[in-house]
């Protein structure tokens, strides 16, 4: 039980710490949307999400995502750092010289036409930067790690207003403001790191870069699929209903974000401590302790969501975005079986096994295409919402049955299906106008909280007794 404590208290620790470095960044980036639905029209906020997609899409090929091997590889007892940032370095200078190529083929659509250079170099700072605070990560240099994301987050939120609301320098500020951010967290993370030392030494492991790539490709083909699920319906959205109808969707998103921010937070905690308990005897059942926590507060926290959406909107953006409302209680429940589908493939990261991931990602990808092109011309933006939430629910039910190879978590408990169903019939009240409905939400909270509050009452009671 001592064990299991003193991982719970690791555990904690690095999610507070992740939780100011992170949450600050999504925080803002949050109420910031409010501004920008105000200084940006829908058509230019569906452009800049189309700029965003892109470079979502490209960033992978440029760099392989390495950032992910450093993490991981930087983890190990023996891990030679001074080998895995060289290998990182040489990747950084592959990918600055590879994106030029890119430029040539961006400037064949006109609709992005004007903003090839934002694009390249929002991609490159983007990536750079995330090798840079990863290699902090690995090393578990947690509080360098969170200044560098606290202080990019300041950065970006006084130059987006300086560049939008005083230059009107529009999408090109906008962009603007996120590269000169990046540059000051990479910086930041090089000196505050001592990254510079380590980099002087320059020590080239061939094999070790070999295994940190092999470890890295398969999560290229992996981000594009999550790309598909993520990403492609706002492109079918922009082809088939066009910008405008994309600024809403995107805005539409914001609210979702919100669980996939705190969830990613837990997560990025959790996978630390999931590899340093890979090799304990009761790793089975502490990681069945987490998940049930995990899917209590996830449920909780979107429950509220749900029955405030509307409301929360009308004051959140403009009149002219307040339509968002409609397609996000589906985004919502999508959310959160992305979510949940995200601590259930941690055994792909701790046992380096990344082609489950990638095949979890290729079944939601897929379903998402095919959906996307049924639904969206027949029912709109709330086809788009659809189809993402049941590729979600899919990876979710994939990646359940595919890492009990691993570890088996219990899953089917009546518990769990009694908070399916009541996230359900919230989502189904969330579009009701009848005063009843209050009720029925009204009981729902009451169960949620009493379940909770017994569970936090002999949770306490272990620790004592320990």
């Amino acid at each position: 039980m001592k064990g299991r404590f003193q991982r719970g208290r690791y555990l904690i620790t690095n999610t507070i710490i992740f939780s100011i470095g992170n949450f600050s960044s999504k925080l803002i980036s949050f109420f910031l949307v409010p501004f920008y639905t105000y200084v940006l029209t829908t058509e230019e906020y569906g452009t800049v999400d189309l700029i965003f997609t892109i470079s979502t899409v490209v960033s992978p090929f440029l760099m392989f995502n390495i950032h992910e091997a450093i993490k991981r590889y930087c983890l190990d007892k023996d891990a030679n750092y001074e080998a895995i940032l060289t290998s990182a370095s040489l990747v950084i200078i592959y990918g600055h010289l590879i994106g030029i190529l890119m430029v040539p083929f961006l400037n064949c659509f006109d609709s992005i036409s004007k903003y090839v250079a934002e694009i390249y170099f929002y991609t490159l700072c983007m990536t750079t930067n995330l090798i840079f605070v990863e290699y902090l990560r690995g090393r578990e240099k947690m509080f360098a790690y969170t200044a560098c994301g606290v202080v990019s987050s300041a950065a970006i939120a006084v130059l987006n207003i300086l560049f939008l609301r005083y230059l009107h320098w529009g999408i090109r500020g906008y962009f603007l403001s996120y590269i000169i951010a990046y540059c000051i967290s990479s910086t930041i993370a090089v000196i505050v790191g001592r990254q510079y030392i380590v980099l002087s030494k320059w020590k080239l492991d061939l094999e070790l870069f070999k295994k940190m790539l092999l470890f890295s490709l398969p999560l290229i083909p992996n981000s594009l699929m999550w790309w598909v699920s993520n990403c492609s319906d706002r492109v079918m959205v922009t082809y088939i209903l066009g910008t405008a109808a994309n600024g809403i969707y995107t805005v539409s998103y914001k609210i979702p974000t919100m669980i996939s921010t705190i969830c990613n937070i837990f997560f990025q905690a959790w996978q630390f401590t999931a590899v340093k308990t890979k090799d304990t005897k009761d790793k089975e059942k502490f990681t069945n302790e987490i998940f049930d926590i995990y899917m209590r507060i996830v449920f909780m926290f979107s429950s509220i969501l749900l029955i405030l959406i509307k409301p929360f909107m009308k004051i959140y953006v403009s009149p002219q975005f307040f339509d968002a409302w409609r397609y996000t209680p589906v985004l919502i429940i999508g959310t959160v079986f992305a979510s949940l589908g995200t601590f259930v493939g941690t055994p792909y990261y701790v046992e380096k096994d990344m082609k489950g991931n990638l095949f979890s990602a290729m079944v939601g990808a897929g379903i998402n295409i095919i959906l996307n092109f049924v639904l969206i011309p027949k029912i709109g933006i709330q086809g788009a919402a659809i189809a993402t939430c049941i590729s979600y629910i899919s990876v979710f039910l994939y990646r359940v049955l595919d890492t009990r190879k691993y570890i088996r978590l219990s899953l089917w408990k009546i518990r769990y299906l009694m908070y399916i169903t009541e996230l359900l019939i919230l989502l189904i009240l969330s579009f009701s106008e009848y005063l009843e409905k209050y009720l029925l939400i009204g009981i729902i909270l009451c169960f949620q909280f009493v379940d909770n509050a017994i569970f936090v009452k002999n949770t306490m009671g272990d620790l004592r007794r320990s």
